[in-house]
């Protein structure tokens, strides 16, 4: 075998690992957004997959152990039904009844056991800056 076959062989082994390690992370990476109502009618099908689910916190189910630095609540969807989640980390400043939160995790059973506990910032915080650029 010649020195070009070997090193076009080479290339090719190299081309066809990046791309399908890109494809890999294509692939983790389109997670998309699920409403509690979807994830509650897909928990069945979902198994341990990992998901993104967007809501509303449930007012009064905020509860913060710290010591045991876990957060537990519940998040509702439009048809008012609640997805209850556990975070092992540490709770979100803006977390409280009512906001807007991404979780993102895994189904156990009916809950959703969150690796990350994303707040989307309220709109009076946007209208604040609306006003000030005029």
């Amino acid at each position: 075998m010649s020195i070009r076959v070997k090193v076009a062989a080479a290339v090719l082994v190299v081309v066809a690992g990046i791309a399908y390690l890109s494809l890999m992370g294509f692939q983790s990476a389109k997670t998309y957004y699920l409403s509690v109502d979807q994830a509650l009618d897909q928990a069945a099908g979902l198994g341990d997959r990992f998901v993104r689910v967007q809501g509303k916190v449930e007012p009064g189910t905020v509860d913060w152990a710290v010591q045991q630095v876990t957060l537990r609540f519940a998040m509702t969807g439009d048809s008012g039904r609640t997805l209850p989640v556990v975070y092992k980390g540490v709770k979100p400043d803006l977390l409280q009844d009512g906001v807007d939160v991404v979780v993102e995790g895994r189904l156990q059973g009916a809950t959703l056991v969150a690796d990350r506990v994303m707040v989307k910032c309220p709109s009076k915080y946007e209208a604040a800056g609306t006003q000030a650029a005029r």
